[in-house]
Order: C-alpha cells, then sequence, then structure tokens
C-alpha cells in the first residue's frame, strides 16, 4: 500500500502517553505494516533495525508489546488488518473491472417530462424569456373567438410574473412584521398591510421607513398625552409619512434652577446706586 487512512485524532488519543522516541517507533512500524501488507516478524532487535532505530530496540519493544499482537506469523495490528482487507478487496474488483472492459456503466435514468396536467400558474411564473404562451389554432371565423394569434412571450406579463413570486411575497411579509413589530400605534393591521404591499418595499426602502419612523417616535408630537396624536398606521404608509420633516426635540419642562440662565433678571427688585453698582 503506498496510502492508507491516517486519523489524527484517534492516534492522538491513544498516544498521548509516548515519549518521543517510542511515537516515532510506532508511526514508522505501521509504515512497515502497510508497505509490506501482512505482520510483521522478527524479534524487537531486529524490527528496531528495519525501521532505522537501533540504538532505541526498547522502546520498538515497548511499543510492540502495547500495541501489536505477537503470533506465529510475526507481530499483528488488528486495525492495520482490517484496513489492507479493504484495500486488497478494492483492488481485485478493479482487476476484475479491467478484464471486463472497465467499471460497468450506471444505467441511465431517463429526465422526467413535464406533466401534461401542468398548471397555468407555473407557465405564467417562468423566467425563461424564450417560452412562448400556447397560441389557440382554431380558426377565430368558425369560432368566434378574438384570441390573439400572435404568441406572446413572457416578458410582456413581466409584473404578473414578480407578483406571482413566492418568495417577493414572503419577502413583503417580513418586512411589514419587522415594521409592524416597530410602530408604536398597532390599530387595523389588515389595512395596513394592503397598502404596505401597494409600495412594494425593497430592502433599502425599508431602511428609509424605519430611520423616518424613528425619528417621529422621539419626537414630542408622539410622545405627548401618552402617544394620542401618533397617526394610523394605514394613514402613516399612505402618506409616506416617514419624509416629513421632523423638528428636534426641545425642553419642555418649566424654567427650573438648572435652565434658563440668559433669561433671567438677576437685578430685579435691587435699587442701583450712581455708580451704577446694586444695593444688595
Amino acid at each position: 500500500m503506498n496510502f492508507y487512512p491516517f486519523h489524527v485524532g484517534d492516534y492522538t488519543l491513544r498516544t498521548a502517553h509516548l515519549d518521543p522516541m517510542e511515537d516515532l517507533a510506532y508511526r514508522r512500524l505501521l509504515d512497515l505494516y502497510y508497505v509490506n501488507e501482512t505482520a510483521i516478524a522478527g524479534d524487537a532487535a531486529s524490527i528496531a533495525r528495519l525501521i532505522r532505530m537501533r540504538s532505541n530496540a526498547a522502546e520498538v519493544a515497548v511499543v510492540l508489546g502495547e500495541f501489536f499482537e505477537e503470533t506465529p506469523e510475526g507481530w499483528r495490528h488488528s486495525h492495520c488488518d482490517d484496513v489492507i482487507a479493504q484495500y486488497q478487496a478494492k483492488a481485485r474488483q478493479a482487476a476484475e473491472n479491467g478484464k471486463r472492459g472497465g467499471r460497468p456503466r450506471k444505467p441511465e435514468t431517463p429526465e422526467p417530462q413535464p406533466s401534461v396536467e401542468q398548471s397555468a400558474s407555473d407557465m405564467d411564473c417562468s423566467e425563461n424569456p424564450e417560452i412562448t404562451q400556447p397560441v389557440n389554432s382554431v380558426n377565430p371565423e368558425e369560432t368566434g373567438s378574438t384570441t390573439n394569434q400572435e404568441p406572446i412571450t413572457n416578458n410582456q406579463n413581466q409584473e404578473d410574473q414578480k407578483t406571482c413570486s413566492p418568495s417577493a411575497h414572503a419577502a413583503a411579509d417580513e418586512l411589514f412584521d419587522r415594521f409592524w413589530n416597530l410602530y408604536p400605534r398597532k390599530q387595523d393591521k389588515a389595512k395596513a398591510r394592503k397598502a404596505w404591499t401597494k409600495l412594494k418595499v425593497s430592502e433599502a426602502l425599508f431602511a428609509l421607513i424605519a430611520k423616518g419612523l424613528a425619528a417621529q417616535a422621539a419626537s414630542h408630537d408622539w410622545i405627548k398625552d401618552g402617544g394620542k396624536y401618533v397617526p394610523m398606521p394605514t394613514t402613516w404608509i399612505n402618506g409616506r409619512r416617514w419624509e416629513d420633516e421632523v423638528k428636534t426635540n426641545v425642553h419642555h419642562l418649566p424654567l427650573s434652577r438648572h435652565s434658563g440662565f440668559e433669561q433671567r433678571n438677576y437685578t430685579a427688585g435691587l435699587p442701583q446706586r450712581e455708580d451704577g453698582t446694586y444695593v444688595f
């Protein structure tokens, strides 16, 4: 064998207690075992010579006694025997296939044909512009039909294709749910959803809507009286109110000792001297 699988995790768990020379001996013993595809014959000294570790026969003996089993054929390793057996079985199968002209081909599975009962909605949602809708071959003069006799490509129904896409509906619903969670007044959700659907909101537009909503939700008009003056969500959507200019929220509390210093008259009630100073 010129190749064998080596599982680093398993090897590390089983050999973490070995010192460097013992670890080297084990790795070289594995290589020798797989190259010859058979048990390793001989004593520790002779095997140490085979793996180029003459001065480390003691370490080789320790590894042989722990990981290998001594048999009449030599030192065997059960896991190595399993891997070698699998390799040899594959090699024999490959040889037999070669005698028969190569690996047998897999039977070709015919491509599934489209069902005759394919729904018209599936035809409408096709993204292939080359596919045209079927043309009525019946003479309109005999049937009284006014069916268009020219093939209609799906490019002419591009807007209908977009609206029938399940992914587009799912994205619109997901964006509306995010908006509904943000809007402070939750009334007439069904009407609000209809208004939202008409907008055909994209991710970019949703970012603008969320930004405008955040600014207005923090404004004084929306905060006062417990949110009494927050518009209905349908009205807000139809009016594109996220585009409204929002005035910066100002301090609405009464004048306190911690504010309005520039507006106070500190000389009120004090008599003024001739030199312009005041009497306290």
